[in-house]
């Protein structure tokens, strides 16, 4: 675990957790467990999986199993330090009765080719595996994975040939079958974890969503937020994230939407702060790149025509901007319209080379340097550099303003410009499911048939004059920014900010809540167990009982 913290302060955090917990949840000698993953190196993502966990097992009495460890392949590509000694003295201060580096269990029988571990045993207790992962689920899981650690748009034509995919192809085999035990064979309450993709993550997902068990994503930013899924909402016909997609539609439309009026004065405020916040989403962009002063036709107009000069576009003709995701996040995580990201991207620069009636901006994610190691929108940009009506620039070469001033339309695949660009009046066309994508933000595209005829409509639309988003669009998406950022972020004194940092304020703020904040006065518990007992797919702030299904 990365922390970078004084010895002093966090021993002070370590020993005021520990009392903390023992005092709110006591001791049990239930054979029922809850899993919580710490695989992040940041201990902000610890904090929450961990108290999200215990607020469960104050509901359902139940033991703490932390499961952590790193690899080599992992560590290289994202971490800077992982220690896993420091992530077994934060459990025991949260109560766990177990720490399982998992690494340390998998390895050796993943390079001896033995598929599964001879035995598995919790508690003094084997436990009998689930039924398997199927072939298909486990390739996409490798592919993915294999993507994300090498920092390639796509896996090889011929992954036998690779070494790496195949270690990573007999690690998947072995973890899977060890959550299949972890999660399947024994009586496990939940899943708590801060992703749902790739092999140490997402397989723990899989399993438990095969094993009727409930999973609890939380998220990296703001102050708390989480999703959920129950066996009982769980159809099993897509991903998490795409049941996620489903239920969230629902929940807006009988939970949020019936309130705009009710909630209309924050959702214009909560649009506006979001111009210039870096919590997610917002681009990824924070400070003054990330700020939009525009408040008018008129501004916007003056804005468009220097910065459309600045690219050498004209100012009185569309222009598209293509927000290029990052090429290894997760591919497949979600319903897209082209097998891969890199595929979405690369048809859409051959589709815009000929669409020279418009202009098009071809923008690359910010942290894109996380994610690709080939160098893939350089790439692309030179296949193209010979047309004037394209141009490729990172997204740190124009700010807000100058971003906002200039699009027509906004094409991407599940970005947050696909509901920020709404909040503000620009219409978006989406090649792929969003946690937003059924809220009526955009336009929502399955196949890469409907997109073609969705971009040459919405070009023909642009050069007629016409109106591509409704009033009533971006209504809908300034209250999902309200929604995101206000309703189901929690505000609890045991998850500071992701913003408070560096670590040594981090541990003395929560070191302090639990010192000297009473815990009937932290609403963390009053609102897990709202999620928790209603089986509601998010963490919300306040109750948002059902008002009706108009949508």
């Amino acid at each position: 675990m990365w922390l970078g913290a004084d010895k002093k302060e966090f021993e002070a955090f370590l020993d005021s957790a520990s009392v903390y917990w023992r005092k709110n949840l006591g001791s049990t000698a239930s054979p029922r467990y809850l899993v919580v993953e710490v695989f992040h190196q940041d201990i902000r993502v610890a904090m929450r999986n961990l108290a999200v966990a215990n607020a469960i097992r104050r509901i359902v009495p139940a033991q703490l199993v932390v499961v952590t460890g790193v690899e080599a392949m992992w560590h290289e590509a994202l971490w800077t330090e992982f220690d896993v000694t420091l992530v077994e003295r934060i459990a025991a201060a949260y109560g766990a009765s177990e720490v399982i580096d998992l690494y340390r269990l998998v390895e050796g029988p993943a390079r001896a080719g033995i598929p599964h571990l001879p035995s598995v045993q919790l508690f003094g207790r084997r436990l009998v595996p689930g039924a398997p992962i199927s072939e298909e689920t486990l390739d996409e899981f490798v592919s993915a994975t294999y993507c994300r650690v090498t920092k390639r748009p796509r896996a090889p034509e011929n992954p036998t040939t690779d070494p790496r995919y195949r270690h990573r192809a007999a690690l998947a085999r072995v973890i899977s079958s060890y959550y299949d035990a972890l999660l399947g064979g024994g009586p496990a309450v939940a899943l708590v974890t801060s992703h749902v993709d790739y092999d140490h993550w997402g397989l723990a997902v899989d399993s438990a969503r095969r094993a009727g068990v409930p999973v609890v994503h939380t998220q990296q930013t703001g102050c708390l937020k989480a999703y959920a899924l129950y066996p009982e909402t769980d159809t099993g016909e897509h991903t998490f994230r795409g049941e996620l997609t489903h239920q969230l539609g629902e929940f807006f439309a009988r939970r949020v939407w019936p309130r705009r009026a009710e909630v209309r004065r924050n959702a214009e405020l909560v649009a506006w702060r979001s111009k210039v916040n870096l919590g997610r989403p917002s681009w990824w962009r924070g400070g003054a790149s990330a700020s939009v002063d525009i408040t008018n036709s008129a501004e916007r107009a003056r804005l468009r025509t220097h910065f459309a000069a600045r690219l050498g576009f004209d100012p009185a003709r569309p222009i598209v901007a293509v927000f290029n995701h990052a090429v290894s996040d997760a591919p497949g995580t979600n319903h897209q319209s082209f097998p891969t990201l890199a595929d979405w991207f690369e048809e859409t620069a051959r589709f815009a080379s000929s669409a020279t009636e418009v202009q098009w901006l071809f923008q690359d994610h910010p942290s894109q340097f996380r994610y690709d190691s080939t160098g893939f929108f350089e790439s692309v940009a030179r296949r193209h550099e010979r047309h004037r009506h394209m141009v490729f620039q990172t997204s740190k070469e124009l700010s807000k303003n100058g971003l906002w001033s200039v699009v027509d339309l906004g094409v991407t695949v599940r970005g947050s410009v696909s509901n920020e660009l709404p909040a503000y009046g620009i219409p978006v066309i989406q090649a792929g499911w969003s946690e937003w994508s059924e809220c009526g933000l955009s336009t929502v595209v399955h196949d890469p048939e409907t997109y073609w005829k969705a971009l040459d409509a919405s070009i023909s639309a642009l050069l007629n004059g016409e109106e591509l988003i409704s009033a009533e669009q971006v209504e809908r998406a300034r209250l999902w920014l309200w929604f995101y950022r206000s309703a189901t972020d929690l505000f609890t004194p045991q998850v500071p900010h992701w913003e408070v940092w560096p670590a040594d304020y981090l541990l003395r703020t929560v070191r302090t809540a639990f010192r000297h904040i009473e815990s009937d006065a932290d609403p963390l518990f009053e609102a897990v167990e709202r999620m928790w007992t209603r089986r509601e797919p998010v963490l919300t702030r306040m109750d948002l009982p059902v008002t009706g299904g108009d949508r």
